[in-house]
């Protein structure tokens, strides 16, 4: 069995602390990566992510990502065309290396493929919040849809400046350094709150700002309708009236399907197809700067959330326009047997929508309560399951165990992975 790649991800503090080479070797020689990619631009978090701390950081325990900063050269000249602009790291030991030239510098020199990732909110939280609070995405209620502290760093695609925004920060990437692949996860549609209908929850995401609202009478859609009956589902959703909390019960009391809902009201369907075509668009301008920027790039959209309908994801329109596709499935971190032997699930979704010929790299992750054993069964089940290569997340929670079952697990499936084509 090929497989393309063996991947995983690496953020500029790691070879800080830990030393790109150091990192290198442990890539190499324990789990046998042939490529890596770095965190570009990386989104406020503590890391490592499901673990309480590094397991092989010599310098910290824990780390807390800026908000939203870049980790290489900004090239003023690529945001000529762009009202938003990106902000440079603020910490010391950040500032003032070119950690994305480091980096793709260490991995061609030992023959393995470098890429670069721009990660889920390239506007931080301040300026999302403030200068650029238009560019943000707004529920029925018109205000950014509920979303823990990324609440004002949802991007709405259908904005303009948004949209040039990240075609600039692409082209930038692509056109300055040697990459082979460059990928994003960008957070698309706010979905609403499901816990609260699994369908229904929809009408409290987003977006109803007015870029939307423009798009949507271009398109001929009924924009009026649209809103007062979303309007009315989420008004029951959050028991707004003594009327919209009856409601909520008899909703409750209920099993009435999605397609009933649709049926009913097709301005709701009609709502979501357009969420869906916003999001191609988006997806659509973003391939075509990047490509013509550097038309041998690997594009690649990392899918994260299985709820593809409710965010505005359709894979079948998205995929004409992306190179590969990577399944964010971490079930491994969940301990939970069950649910690594169901990642088949996920890939066949994907591989149906986006077709045969579609490379598509799979996800496991070593970290959290995830065992050298569910590791090896997560890599036969994607294996099995047909897909093209491999990513973990992520190098910094993997201990050298983990590390090591990831080459096991490949090993014992047969998994051979191709030289890099030129």
């Amino acid at each position: 069995m090929y497989w393309k790649e063996l991947t995983t991800g690496i953020y500029p503090w790691d070879m800080h602390d830990e030393g790109i080479e150091s990192i290198l070797d442990n890539l190499q020689q324990h789990a046998g990566n042939n490529a890596a990619y770095m965190l570009a631009i990386m989104h406020h978090e503590k890391r490592p992510l499901h673990d309480n701390y590094y397991h092989h950081n010599p310098v910290r325990k824990r780390y807390l990502a800026e908000d939203s900063r870049c980790y290489f050269t900004i090239h003023p000249e690529s945001y000529k065309n762009s009202r938003i602009k990106p902000l440079p790291s603020d910490r010391e030991f950040l500032k003032g290396v070119d950690w994305l030239e480091l980096f793709t510098r260490s991995l061609r020199q030992r023959g393995m493929s470098p890429g670069a990732e721009i990660s889920h909110t390239p506007l931080d939280s301040v300026r999302g919040g403030g200068e650029f609070a238009d560019c943000i995405q707004r529920d029925i209620y018109g205000n950014p849809p509920a979303h823990g502290y990324f609440t004002n760093q949802q991007l709405c695609w259908n904005s303009p400046d948004a949209r040039a925004y990240m075609c600039a920060i692409a082209t930038d990437l692509v056109t300055h350094y040697d990459i082979d692949m460059i990928q994003t996860c960008s957070f698309l549609l706010n979905q609403g709150q499901l816990n609260l209908h699994p369908f229904l929850g929809v009408t409290l995401g987003g977006c109803f700002c007015q870029n939307c609202e423009k798009e949507a009478r271009k398109a001929g859609l009924d924009w009026d309708l649209i809103r007062k009956t979303v309007r009315h589902y989420a008004d029951i959703m959050k028991r707004a009236t003594l009327e919209a909390n009856e409601d909520w019960h008899l909703l409750q009391r209920g099993n009435s399907t999605p397609v009933m809902f649709l049926i009913e009201h097709p301005e709701l369907y009609e709502w979501l197809k357009f969420r869906c075509d916003s999001i191609t668009r988006y997806f659509r301008e973003l391939s075509e700067a990047i490509h013509a920027a550097n038309a041998k790039v690997d594009f690649r959209f990392n899918t994260c959330w299985q709820e593809a309908e409710l965010i505005g994801q359709n894979l079948k329109d998205i995929g004409r326009h992306v190179d590969s596709i990577r399944i964010m499935d971490y079930a491994e971190q969940t301990g939970d047997e069950e649910r690594v032997l169901q990642k088949g699930k996920w890939l066949a979704n994907v591989r149906r929508q986006v077709g045969e010929e579609k490379t598509i790299i799979d996800s496991i992750a070593p970290r959290a309560k995830a065992t050298p054993d569910l590791i090896k069964k997560g890599i036969r089940v994607v294996a099995l399951g047909g897909a093209d290569g491999l990513a973990y997340g992520f190098y910094d929670g993997a201990t050298m165990e983990r590390l090591n079952a990831i080459r096991e697990g490949m090993e014992a499936c047969e998994i051979e992975l191709r030289p890099l084509k030129k």
